[in-house]
């Protein structure tokens, strides 16, 4: 680590994880693993305190609560238990020279436009560098351009390396949303415009690791949405961005998985029916149209195993 950092792309201290790793190798990926897990402690607890100050007696388990930055440095990859630390260093090698190079290129683009102009100017800007690293993951998912000759292995150390990035810019536009909308209220589209107010819904929807702050903005959001002051589909949107985490369902069903090869969407609070109603209310398409929408953006279910 250097100053509490590990850079993108270092796994050296994954080495303990395969068969033939030293003594030393086993302590160093055990003392990861220990640091990873305190953090994810203390930051799982902190969140669930200030939650607490908002009314919701919501516990961040692991799995509907993202790592907060700090902590994604020691996530494991999936990778398959009979796979050799030479094979893992070979698909690293040839992997990690393209996710580098985009994830240089997106912070160079930062540098020329991130926070320039005035707050709708801003708000437009702040999400080129999470959507650049987003669709270079979907371009993945989706096995197209450079990473279409990737092999399985492959593929998943450079995701991984990726969404490590992803998750960095992320959690920086969170950190600067909130402190904007603290001092000046929810961006409208009478104060900013359209296209800045759904910039900073964008924002928000992605700020996981931060589920109070979400909160706080569907909350800010909600009388704005009958009076045209946002986008009613955003609302919807990040309505079930948080019900999804605090009651375990959404109402208008923007949120989808795939089981089994088919594209199905997470728990819903209502029958069909009563949730297209919903949508259509929100100006949203109906749920066939919703799974389709989505099988373009990012492909079909991969088949079931």
């Amino acid at each position: 680590m250097h100053n509490d950092i590990v850079e993108p792309g270092d796994y050296r201290w994954l080495r303990g994880r395969f068969a033939d790793a030293t003594a030393v190798d086993k302590q160093v990926f055990i003392a990861a693993l220990e640091w990873n897990e305190n953090c994810e402690s203390q930051s799982r607890t902190a969140m669930k305190g200030l939650l607490a100050t908002m009314g919701q007696s919501f516990d961040p388990g692991k799995d509907v609560y993202t790592r907060p930055a700090p902590c994604r440095q020691f996530v494991q990859l999936p990778i398959p238990a009979d796979v050799t630390w030479p094979a893992f260093s070979a698909a690293l090698d040839r992997v990690r020279p393209y996710a580098l190079g985009i994830i240089r290129a997106t912070a160079l683009l930062e540098q020329q436009v991130i926070d320039q102009g005035n707050y709708a100017e801003q708000l437009r800007t702040r999400p080129l560098g999470e959507q650049t690293l987003r669709f270079a993951w979907v371009e993945s998912q989706r096995h197209e351009g450079q990473t279409a000759a990737y092999s399985s292995l492959e593929r998943i150390v450079y995701e991984g390396i990726l969404l490590r990035a992803l998750d960095d810019r992320d959690q920086g536009n969170t950190a600067w949303l909130s402190t904007k909308v603290a001092h000046e209220g929810w961006p409208t589209r009478s104060k900013v415009g359209d296209a800045a107010s759904s910039a900073a819904w964008l924002l928000v929807q992605h700020a996981d690791a931060n589920p109070a702050f979400q909160l706080t903005a569907l909350r800010l959001m909600a009388p704005l949405a009958s009076e045209d002051e946002i986008d009613p589909r955003n609302f919807a949107m990040l309505t079930d961005r948080v019900e999804l985490k605090l009651s375990g369902q959404q109402l208008y069903c923007t949120q989808w998985t795939c089981n089994r090869g088919n594209r199905v969407p997470l728990p819903l609070a209502n029958t069909n029916a009563v949730t297209d109603a919903l949508r259509a209310k929100a100006k949203l398409g109906s749920l066939k149209q919703n799974a389709a929408q989505i099988d373009t953006l990012y492909g079909p279910c991969p088949p079931a195993a």
